[in-house]
């Protein structure tokens, strides 16, 4: 019974009212985090930096950021100590770019009840680093309605001006496939690689001869830019049926670990700590050729077990 109001809930519901609804049980669950985190030793601005360059972060370098606060641990300054410490890094040369996703589900809610998402103050729901770094000073944000990224940094305006030139979300000139195309690098902060796999949505996107379809037919979306211009055009979003096995979803938890381990035997995923967080680090392109390689086999993030085939059911030797 719990479960159909909910889902009901979701599904009729204002999105603003689920949201005031969620408020105080996410502030209660933030403030017993904040507070666990206070017996832990603190890390500061330079431990978080120094964690970086030792990780191969460079000067000029310009990285997707994907990341949990929660699993840093205690961080002297929080979300923006986080923040600066990747600006550091890379320096004035580099570019940083978060992922400042929304529900497309909430969005289309919303138009029905004719209301248009603003991406001049809409909030990230991808977290509180991607929220503080939305509200940076001099950030740009692509123009997506659900799916749009953040940048600050010598390639920002670049990496986030052409979102709108093609439907899909991870078309050439997203912000996914400008990362690509400059070369650069994909970093997990405590999280799974299933939560930073973009370049794959940018494989499915780009490659004709990508297996299967995991997307639905566009639909028109109306929605407010960041710099306050309405837009109206037509959008591409993955299909929620095909996307219940993918990597991101409990039933992909095994292609997850499995992928995890064959990215990092092959040297294309370099682990490391960041605070007290398991983190990662891949090179866009390595990353996207190797993605390539396996969906041309078969595996993809959305394989399962009863799908292995005798070509790739040796997970091994991948």
């Amino acid at each position: 019974m719990i479960h159909y109001a909910r889902v009901l809930g979701r599904r009729y519901l204002p999105e603003r009212t689920i949201e005031a609804m969620r408020k105080p049980f996410r502030f209660i669950r933030s403030r017993k985090r904040a507070t666990a985190r206070k017996e832990i030793r603190p890390f500061y601005l330079e431990d978080l930096t120094r964690s970086l360059k030792s990780a191969g972060i460079e000067s000029g370098d310009i990285l997707m950021v994907h990341s949990s606060l929660s699993r840093i641990g205690n961080v002297d300054g929080g979300a923006e100590t986080v923040i600066r410490s990747f600006l550091d890094a890379v320096t004035v040369e580099g570019t940083i770019i978060m992922p400042c996703y929304n529900s497309a589900e909430a969005v289309l809610k919303e138009m029905r009840i004719g209301k248009y998402i603003d991406l001049r103050t809409s909030p990230s729901a991808t977290g509180k680093i991607t929220e503080a770094f939305r509200k940076w000073p001099n950030v740009f944000r692509s123009s997506h309605p659900f799916s749009s990224a953040c940048a600050l940094g010598k390639q920002a305006e670049y990496v986030t001006s052409g979102h709108a030139q093609g439907p899909s979300v991870c078309h050439t000139e997203s912000p996914v496939g400008r990362l690509v195309k400059l070369q650069g690098k994909v970093i997990g902060i405590g999280i799974p690689i299933a939560q930073g796999l973009g370049v794959a949505h940018f494989l499915e996107d780009t490659w004709s001869e990508f297996p299967f379809e995991v997307h639905v037919p566009p639909r028109s979306i109306k929605y407010i830019d960041s710099i306050g211009h309405e837009v109206l055009r037509d959008i591409i979003r993955f299909d929620p049926i095909v996307s219940r096995t993918r990597i991101d979803h409990p039933e992909g938890s095994w292609i997850c670990e499995k992928l995890t381990a064959h990215l990092e035997k092959n040297g294309i995923l370099k682990a490391f700590h960041y605070g007290q967080a398991d983190s990662w680090l891949m090179d866009s392109v390595e990353l996207f050729d190797e993605l390539k390689r396996l969906a041309a086999k078969g595996v993809t993030m959305y394989l399962t077990k009863d799908k292995l085939t005798i070509e790739n059911s040796d997970v091994d030797n991948w």
